[in-house]
């Protein structure tokens, strides 16, 4: 009996085990996919990185008054050795129309076709902001461009420190920052939200 019934259990595991492998295919398809569009390439052992960027010209302002963001740059890293579940990470750079600061925000995402709510869809991540400060979409729109939602806003941070005043309105979020468009740009653009000395080398470098 006891035989039997090890004989069972190995071949439901087979079972499982065999009925994973397309799931699994089709998640390293969907995120080598996603890769390529954003990075230009795979992630191999080294992260990877790809810079975005957009500067709001005043008559675009003027036409969207509730918007507050004036300059946004996304930094988004790829890493990790298994090419079914890599990680990405997100820092976004933002200067506000009526503030002269330049504010930021980080956060971890998910990965592309994992079957989860945030790895659904083949062109998109769902970023947790740090300390719980909301999520951040990142769409992929083309190989040039991405769309960027922050639908309840986020967290942001100031010159390394969490904003000291998150009910002045000129240093938050508006109501009409919700979706952006970000071009492709240089990656020593995002030099800024590097993390350290190593990666600024690395954007430096256009890795």
């Amino acid at each position: 009996m006891r035989s039997a019934s090890l004989v069972a259990a190995f071949a439901a595991l087979v079972a499982a085990t065999t009925a994973s492998l397309p799931a699994h295919a089709a998640s390293v398809e969907q995120n080598e996919a996603f890769q390529k569009q954003i990075f230009g390439r795979t992630i191999a052992k080294n992260r990877i990185h790809a810079c975005f960027k957009r500067v709001y010209d005043a008559p675009h302002l003027a036409s969207h008054p509730q918007q507050n963001v004036r300059t946004m740059t996304l930094l988004v890293t790829g890493k990790g050795d298994d090419p079914a579940m890599p990680t990405y990470d997100l820092g976004i750079g933002v200067t506000f129309r009526k503030s002269g600061s330049h504010f930021e925000t980080y956060g971890s995402c998910g990965t592309i076709g994992d079957g989860t709510p945030q790895g659904g869809k083949a062109n998109v991540v769902n970023c947790g902001v740090d300390c719980d400060g909301g999520s951040i979409d990142v769409t992929l729109k083309n190989e040039k461009s991405v769309l960027v939602s922050i639908p309840e806003g986020a967290r942001i941070w100031k010159a390394g420190k969490p904003s000291d005043d998150e009910h002045d309105e000129s240093r938050r979020f508006g109501s009409d920052d919700k979706l952006f468009r970000l071009d492709r740009t240089q990656l020593s653009d995002c030099l800024p939200l590097a993390d350290d000395d190593d990666e600024k080398a690395e954007l430096r470098k256009g890795q």
